[in-house]
């Protein structure tokens, strides 16, 4: 079963398809920009569906970095660190909420 792109999670039923792409990158301290990945379509379980629907983007971001820690990457317990890297996911996710995004059934989902 395809991994959500939200929580990474197995079990995506859905595909957001963007209608208006944005291109999100991290600029590191010595000022290297990197790109993240955005192929325009995010595949989304049913509890990460109901948030992008609803534009919750603090529970977005709560979902994945709590499934992220559960799957064993390293997650801070606070502080700036943790404040960091919740801020790179929601401008991920950001593109996504903000690009009018349509849903369809994911290909090949159960029904």
């Amino acid at each position: 079963m395809p991994e959500c792109d939200f929580c990474c999670l197995p079990g995506a039923q859905w595909v957001y398809v963007l209608q208006d792409r944005a291109v999100v990158a991290l600029l590191s301290d010595e000022g290297l920009v990197t790109p993240l990945p955005n192929d325009g379509r995010w595949r989304a379980c049913d509890i990460c569906s109901e948030l992008v629907d609803t534009q919750g983007m603090a529970g977005l971001v709560a979902r994945s970095l709590s499934s992220l820690r559960m799957l064993g990457v390293p997650i801070p317990d606070g502080g700036p660190d943790l404040e960091h890297m919740a801020m790179v996911v929601m401008a991920n996710f950001a593109t996504v909420l903000a690009a009018r995004p349509t849903r369809q059934p994911l290909q090949g989902r159960a029904s």
